[in-house]
């Protein structure tokens, strides 16, 4: 099924554009974190301090989002396809894994606070890249293969009791 030719259920649709919406600002700080790798002097400092900026505001976009994927979706999809598929429990862990990779580096920034410097900059970016990397793939997946089987398995009244949920 080619997903350009999936006509979405609105819950569906509203993770799909929340995707859209999360990778321009993945970009935005993957890009801000090159600049950290490239750049040297005072000014890598002021770049980590907008990178951190950017960071913060993304990581609770994304809890949002992973809110109503675990509190939503997820559930409804593991009753579907039962106690022995792992799909959901994968998608669990790769966003396990993408908070941690964003929580490491509020961590590491929080801790050198006022002493942060150009190496800190440098070495604490590259959390911020890892989450990156594991949300593009991790989008990817949930956009080829978990959606598009939500929008086949779940029933008219599943995709409106997931609609109603997405507006708590």
């Amino acid at each position: 099924m080619e997903n350009s030719k999936i006509e979405w259920s609105a819950p569906l649709q509203q993770l799909m554009d929340e995707h859209v919406s999360l990778r321009a600002d993945m970009t935005r700080f993957y890009e801000m974190t090159e600049d950290i790798e490239f750049e040297s002097g005072p000014n890598v400092v002021q770049l980590f301090a907008k990178l951190y900026g950017m960071v913060t505001a993304f990581t609770g976009k994304l809890k949002a989002h992973s809110k109503r994927e675990e509190e939503g979706l997820f559930p409804m999809m593991t009753r579907l396809l039962g106690e022995n598929d792992r799909t959901i429990e994968t998608m669990e862990f790769e966003h396990m894994k993408a908070e941690q990779h964003l929580q490491d580096f509020l961590t590491e920034a929080g801790k050198k606070g006022a002493t942060l410097d150009e190496t800190d900059a440098q070495w604490i970016s590259v959390y911020a890249v890892q989450a990156h990397t594991t949300l593009t793939q991790h989008f990817a997946k949930e956009e080829k293969v978990l959606f598009p089987l939500a929008e086949k398995i779940l029933t008219v009244g599943e995709k409106a009791e997931l609609e109603r949920l997405f507006l708590v």
